[in-house]
Order: structure tokens, then C-alpha cells, then sequence
């Protein structure tokens, strides 16, 4: 029995499978916001204001949970919602790739 035909369509399917979706990451100048500072919000733990939005991040490293700290940060904005709050508007989510002070 040939093998050859069923292995290529077996390496050709889990190719195919492997899905390339662009990630879009962007630039922006934001200001740490403890959650426990925002009426609504107690619960949602520290949040990044951008252009006068508050994102939730998926994770913020400890040195960068300071209350009014300017960062500058590279983010991936998600398709995801957080009800962290007891806020009727939901939050919405981004993933950090690299944060810094903004001096």
C-alpha cells in the first residue's frame, strides 16, 4: 500500500487548519487606573485608560499597578468583554505585548 498520497493529504490538511490571522498590535500612551478607585468598577482590579477609554488587560505585571502611572504600551485590542463591574457597560479587554514608563 502507497502511504505517500495519505500522508500528503494528511500534512496538507493540518496546514490548511492553521489558521493566519494578522495580529494587530498598537502604540498608545495610556495611564494605569486602580479599579478600586472607579465607582462600578471596585471588583475589575487595575484598568489602562487609553484616549479616555478603560481597557481591561488580560495580565499587568506588579510593578505597573500603580494608580495614575503614565506607561507607554504596545497592545492588542480583543474581541472580548469583561463584567468585572457592577458598571452596566462592559470592559473591554486587550492583551499587553510590551509596557513602559512614559517619562
Amino acid at each position: 500500500m502507497n502511504l505517500k498520497p495519505l500522508f500528503l493529504c494528511l500534512i496538507l490538511t493540518v496546514l490548511m487548519a492553521c489558521g493566519d490571522e494578522d495580529i494587530q498590535v498598537t502604540s498608545a500612551k495610556g495611564t494605569i487606573v486602580d479599579g478600586a478607585t472607579q465607582l462600578g468598577l471596585e471588583t475589575c482590579g487595575f484598568l489602562i485608560r487609553i484616549d479616555g477609554t478603560l481597557y481591561k488587560p488580560t495580565y499587568l505585571n506588579l510593578e505597573y499597578e500603580q494608580d495614575g502611572l503614565d506607561v507607554f504600551v504596545k497592545v492588542e485590542f480583543l474581541n472580548r468583554l469583561d463584567d468585572c463591574g457592577l458598571s452596566e457597560d462592559d470592559i473591554s479587554v486587550l492583551r499587553i505585548e510590551q509596557i513602559s514608563l512614559s517619562n
